[in-house]
């Protein structure tokens, strides 16, 4: 019956991803001694008339001196006339960064990523035909970031949710560079699947897969979702400080749709009718909160997606803006408790009005059902599972909890940063 704000799926852990890699390759050729530079053995026929080798030459990016680096972007040591004899990067202990060197030993690239506001040291050398060595070497240093983003990915690895689930990544401070971070995210799934992410706000960005109206997951739907961001510039000196990683199932279809009209709610399994259940829905009209803004005591209508679920739910007016004086204000414990919305929008148990079950809506804008209903809703229907609901005039968007389904294809795609 009542409302209250959003707690989330989970606690947020205070940690921060970022996503997609500032390019800095900065080309830099760094010259041996006179010596490695200067021509090589004569390679002469007998006669003298043969051509000269010419000496192998070092490429090395980032260039000596070079500053203010990306961790993620990769050191290339590059030999031209020449192999690669041998490659180290070190950090200023001296410890040797990973690398992989090309088939045919002319290239060098870093295999992990550098940290930051470090300073590395590059010696190479590499040797032409003819076995005459050059050497090169760099220095340089990578960014210090003003300050750090956590990615959190709100769906929990290894469980399975329901056909409405959007992927979400969380992060914990506001992203000046969405297209950045946003090229750092990657959602794979298995069947293969086309799908866009879209920004909720600042901090929130999903990713839903592109489907018919009315339609969700393929039940059986395996996704992974990985957040790249260490390394990544986010914009006004915020950069990415872990990766993260998820992956989950899509399990069964269960779909619940309900209207104003009949105040019933039936309850389909992959298509079948599994449940019908009357209930009391929100009372209708408008009052002010305390702050002078107009509350909805409608049941919203739209595509609602559960959230997470309580066994016992304390429910205060209060938490909303209404004052403790106010006729509609109320603080009440509810048994069997499915969030549907992140301002408080629940399926539970309201054994005081069950009379007014399927005849009359008398509720602050929750689903009222009876116990038996409200226990088999918890006990049967699982985070990401669908609740539609229609004929009032109060609506689900997008930032209404999980509201990705409430907007058409075309719209949500515009919420991409990348688009």
């Amino acid at each position: 019956m009542p409302r209250r704000p959003w707690r989330g799926r989970g606690r947020l852990a205070v940690v921060v991803l970022a996503t997609g890699v500032t390019a800095m390759l900065l080309a830099g050729c760094n010259g041996g001694s006179d010596k490695a530079a200067g021509k090589s053995g004569s390679g002469s026929d007998g006669g003298g008339g043969g051509k000269p080798v010419p000496a192998a030459t070092l490429s090395i990016t980032p260039a000596t001196g070079t500053k203010k680096v990306s961790p993620g972007d990769h050191v290339v040591v590059t030999a031209a006339h020449g192999t690669l004899s041998s490659v180290a990067l070190t950090n200023a202990a001296g410890k040797e960064v990973k690398g992989t060197l090309s088939s045919d030993k002319t290239t060098w690239t870093s295999a992990e990523k550098l940290g930051y506001g470090k300073t590395y040291k590059v010696a190479a050398t590499a040797a032409n035909p003819d076995g005459k060595k050059v050497n090169a070497a760099s220095s340089f240093s990578t960014v210090t970031p003003g300050n750090y983003t956590l990615p959190y990915i709100q769906n929990a690895n290894g469980k399975t949710y329901g056909v409405g689930e959007p992927v979400m990544v969380h992060f914990d401070e506001p992203i000046p560079d969405k297209a950045a971070a946003e090229k750092s995210l990657k959602v794979t799934t298995s069947p293969s699947v086309e799908g866009s992410w879209h920004w909720i706000s600042a901090q929130d960005v999903h990713w839903r897969p592109k489907t018919d109206a009315g339609k969700y997951w393929t039940p059986g739907t395996k996704v992974t979702v990985s957040a790249d961001v260490y390394g990544v510039n986010m914009g006004k000196g915020l950069w990415g400080q872990e990766d993260r990683a998820a992956s989950f199932t899509i399990g069964s279809s269960i779909v619940a749709i309900a209207d104003n009209k009949s105040l019933h709610m039936k309850v389909y399994k992959d298509g079948k009718q599994i449940r019908d259940m009357p209930f009391s829905g929100g009372k209708g009209g408008y009052i002010q909160d305390k702050y002078g803004n107009n509350v909805s005591l409608w049941t919203p209508s739209g595509t609602m997606v559960v959230m997470d679920q309580e066994k016992r739910v304390h429910m205060t007016s209060s938490s909303w803006g209404i004052a403790k004086n106010n006729p509609q204000a109320y603080d009440v414990y509810v048994n069997w408790g499915t969030r549907l919305t992140g301002d408080g929008i629940y399926l539970h148990a309201a054994p005081w009005n069950v009379g007014l079950h399927g005849k009359q809506n008398d509720s602050h804008g929750c689903f009222n059902l009876s116990d038996q209903d409200a226990k088999w809703a918890y006990d049967n229907l699982r985070p990401g599972d669908v609740v539609i609901m229609s004929g009032t005039p109060d609506k689900v968007t997008v930032d209404r909890g999980y509201g990705d389904w409430n907007l058409s294809w075309d719209k949500w795609v515009q919420g991409s940063a990348l688009k």
